[in-house]
């Protein structure tokens, strides 16, 4: 057995990483965290020291709450008028067939006699594969089934509030040699692969785009992720397809840059539209493994615009000041005054308005935008 002690932080290839890693093994996490991660991490810190003082809103709390009842239920579940030995935090190493040292930290490692339980709280709103199918979960149970050699059964239980519910599956260890097995080629394929990124990139064969390329440090340079873009214009216009190089990182001829340029746009389209399918199932009630359907709200549209002012004067604003609260826009207001002009007249008009507001400095141009099309 490794030791546990001067370990680093974080594994190379971690638990929570393989799935990433299986389905691409260029695959390497970005650094940085969210405003999710922080607030996950707050709740694990909450539930590890049984203190939720450091908690920062009412969903929080409550989501704290929710996952102390969860996994109450859990232990009576699995541990039937027993009291077993339960470790939080636990780092957990796993005995692999592969070079690089990997280890995680589970949540909750806990036994009695020949049974084990392992919990981890998933706070996101993301779907999580089961345990049986998850490699995180099948990384940690290995890893205590080598740690603790009494242990026969091991439950593994997902928590996962934003949805309502336990995931919960029970590994023998009959399993271990498969499960060894299974991490190892995975880890194993990856240390061979991902060190290719140094000094170029790895074969088209080794890497395999899928929705978690955007979590990937090398998103921006992969050649897989541009190959997938041509396969897409294979079906619409084979004719542009270029012959060089399509690693955004190295196109450098202007002529392949070209005809990428209109690869891409033609690809927008056919994103275009898997969106607006997509989204239409989503409202329907479908579920998708990685994709959660979440609200942008409402835009307001002012029905009423002289009532509305007429309202926020009477709730204390001068007229002064509604006009200062409000988004003044140029475009709207010169088709106003070109409305009211004589005709004849409108376009001199409007655009002497448009000039002397530039003249005193009260409006400026910004820069100018522009878009790429295909010559005619």
């Amino acid at each position: 057995m490794i030791s546990l002690d001067n370990l680093p932080d974080h594994a190379e290839f971690g638990p929570s990483s393989l799935k990433y890693v299986a389905a691409c093994s260029g695959y390497h996490g970005k650094d940085g965290t969210s405003a999710a991660a922080e607030k996950g991490t707050r709740i694990h810190d909450a539930l590890e020291h049984r203190d939720p003082t450091s908690l920062q809103d009412e969903d929080e709390v409550s989501m704290y709450e929710e996952l102390l009842e969860e996994e109450l239920e859990l232990f009576n579940t699995v541990y039937i008028n027993k009291e077993p030995e339960t470790i939080r935090e636990m780092k957990l190493m796993l005995e692999l067939d592969c070079k690089t040292p990997t280890f995680g930290t589970a949540d909750i490692v806990s036994h009695c006699g020949d049974i084990g339980l392992l919990v981890d709280y998933k706070t996101g709103v993301s779907k999580i594969d089961d345990p049986r199918e998850n490699f995180q979960a099948k990384a940690y149970t290995l890893a205590a089934f080598q740690m603790f050699p009494n242990l026969q059964t091991i439950h593994f239980a997902f928590l996962v509030p934003q949805r309502d519910g336990t995931q919960h599956d029970v590994f023998d260890r009959s399993e271990m040699d498969s499960l060894r097995k299974e991490i190892s080629d995975i880890i194993a394929k990856a240390e061979k692969i991902r060190p290719l990124w140094e000094n170029g990139q790895p074969d088209l064969e080794d890497l395999g785009p899928t929705v978690n390329c955007r979590f990937c440090r090398y998103e921006d340079q992969c050649p897989a992720l541009g190959h997938l873009m041509v396969d897409v214009a294979k079906r619409y216009r084979p004719d542009l397809l270029p012959t060089g190089s399509i690693s955004s990182s190295d196109i450098d001829d202007i002529e392949t840059l070209d005809k990428l340029y209109q690869v891409a746009k033609i690809v927008e389209n056919w994103v275009g539209s898997i969106k607006h399918k997509a989204m239409g199932l989503a409202l329907a009630g479908e579920e998708f493994p990685s994709l959660t359907l979440r609200s942008l709200g409402a835009p307001t549209k002012v029905r009423e615009p002289e009532y509305l002012r007429q309202l926020a004067e009477k709730h204390g604003l001068t007229h002064e000041e509604v006009i200062a609260a409000c988004d003044v826009k140029l475009k709207p207001l010169v088709e106003a005054i070109k409305d009211k002009a004589p005709r004849g007249q409108k376009t001199k008009v409007a655009e002497a308005f448009e000039q002397e507001a530039y003249d005193l400095d009260i409006i400026e141009k910004g820069n100018k935008r522009f878009t790429l099309s295909a010559k005619k």
